[in-house]
C-alpha cells in the first residue's frame, strides 16, 4: 500500500476471537480539512464517474456551458452522515493497513433513494492472507459523548446490521447480486469470482465484516471493545470482524461547510 495521506495516530487496539478493533485520532485540523476537501470531496462529488467532464464536453456554446455549470452546481450540501460514509471509504483505503477495493461509489445510490442498497454501507473486497475476501461493512457517525454511542445498538445499530450482513441469506443474496452487476471490468470480475467462490465453498463463512465509527469526540476504547467481543461470539472464525474508529478534530456539524469550502478552492 502507498503511504497514507490521512494523518492519524493509533490510540488503542484489541482482539478477541475472530474480532479486532482499532481506534485512531487525527490531531492536525489543517491536514484533515485538506483530506476532506480533496480526497473525500472528490468521492462525494463522484468525480471518477466522468459525468461532469462528459457534460462539459457536450456544451459547444457559451449558453450551453453556462447551463452545464448551473446543473453541476445544483447539488445540495451533503449531510454529516453522508460525508461520514464517503470519509469511511477513503479512510479504509488510506489508513486501515489493508488493501481495500470498492468497485462502486455508494454516493451514486445514496443520491437516488429508490436505488439505495439495503443491508450494507460498504460492499467490496479486501486482500487478506494473500487472497481476496468478500467484504461487507457498516458506517456510523456520532457526536454523542457516551461511549459507546447509541448508534452501535438496536435494530438500526452497527452491531445488529453487521450480524445481519454476515448471517441473513436474504441480505447476502441482495448484496451479491448488487455487487455482481457492478463488477463488469476484468479486474473486479476476477476479484468477484475469487471472493464469492471462497465464500460459497465455506458455506458463507469466509467473509470480512467491517464496522467504521466516525467520531468528533475524545478517543475511548469503550466505543468498540464491547461490540467487538459481542461480534466475536456471534461470528466466529473463519469469519473475521474488524472495527475501526476515527476521532476527528472538526465537529461533524462543520463538515458540510468545510467540504464546500474545499471544493470551491479546487
Amino acid at each position: 500500500m502507498t503511504a497514507t495521506i490521512f494523518p492519524s495516530r493509533v490510540c488503542y487496539t484489541g482482539t478477541h476471537g475472530s474480532a479486532s478493533w482499532c481506534g485512531k485520532a487525527v490531531d492536525d485540523r489543517r491536514r484533515f480539512a485538506a483530506f476532506l476537501g480533496d480526497v473525500v470531496g472528490r468521492r462525494v462529488a463522484d468525480e471518477e464517474s466522468g459525468f461532469a467532464a462528459d457534460l462539459r464536453g457536450l456544451a459547444t456554446t457559451d449558453m450551453a456551458t453556462e447551463q452545464v455549470e448551473r446543473l453541476l452546481r445544483a447539488v445540495p450540501d451533503a449531510k454529516g452522515w453522508e460525508i461520514g460514509e464517503a470519509l469511511a471509504e477513503c479512510a479504509l483505503w488510506e489508513d486501515s493497513g489493508h488493501e481495500m477495493h470498492w468497485p462502486w461509489n455508494m454516493v451514486r445510490d445514496r443520491r437516488t433513494p429508490q436505488a439505495s442498497l439495503p443491508g450494507a454501507d460498504l460492499v467490496g473486497f479486501c486482500r487478506l492472507d494473500g487472497a481476496i475476501w468478500l467484504t461487507f461493512g457498516e458506517v456510523k457517525t456520532s457526536s454523542e459523548a457516551t461511549a459507546p454511542p447509541n448508534v452501535m445498538f438496536g435494530g438500526s445499530g452497527m452491531t445488529w446490521q453487521l450480524e445481519g450482513s454476515a448471517r441473513r441469506l436474504g441480505i447476502q443474496r441482495t448484496l451479491l447480486q448488487w455487487l455482481h452487476t457492478r463488477c463488469s471490468n476484468e479486474r473486479y470480475r476476477s476479484m468477484y469470482e475469487e471472493a464469492v467462490g471462497r465464500f460459497l465453498e465455506s458455506q458463507g463463512k469466509t467473509l470480512l465484516i467491517v464496522g467504521v465509527l466516525i467520531r468528533d469526540t475524545r478517543p475511548k476504547e469503550a466505543d468498540l471493545q464491547g461490540r467487538g467481543k459481542a461480534l466475536a461470539l456471534a461470528l466466529p472464525a473463519p469469519t473475521r470482524v474488524q472495527l475501526f474508529a476515527w476521532y476527528l478534530p472538526v465537529p461533524i456539524a462543520d463538515w458540510p461547510a468545510l467540504l464546500r469550502e474545499g471544493r470551491h478552492d479546487n
